[in-house]
């Protein structure tokens, strides 16, 4: 897994990150009691995508296929592996201004 989802991130930063996660939920029990989305609420959010093209995980093709058969605004790319906010954090932060600042 680490060869495949952390092939651009710092050793020291994957370290990190291994220290400090904390065992989440999917919350699988109250989504099945949510409403369902609907395009008047889901179908109203403007949606951007970051392509990282050195993921291994989701490669970059398939990420381009989500893009085509989702109704996607904006596409950046960034040379990134699976987990962007750890391989590349300053260049997904600027992405993510860049779709703000254009969204405000």
């Amino acid at each position: 897994m680490k060869s495949t989802a952390f092939n651009h991130t710092p050793p020291e930063d994957l370290t990190l990150q291994t220290l400090l996660k904390r065992s989440g939920s999917l919350f699988l029990e109250s989504l099945s009691k949510a409403n369902k989305f609907t395009n008047e609420r889901f179908g109203s959010v403007v949606r951007d995508y970051v392509v990282c093209t050195h993921d291994l995980l989701v490669i970059p093709s398939l990420q381009r296929f989500m893009i085509e058969h989702n109704d996607v605004k904006e596409v950046l790319e960034i040379p990134a592996d699976h987990m962007a906010i750890l391989s590349k954090p300053q260049e997904l932060c600027q992405c993510i201004l860049e779709f703000a600042s254009k969204h405000a």
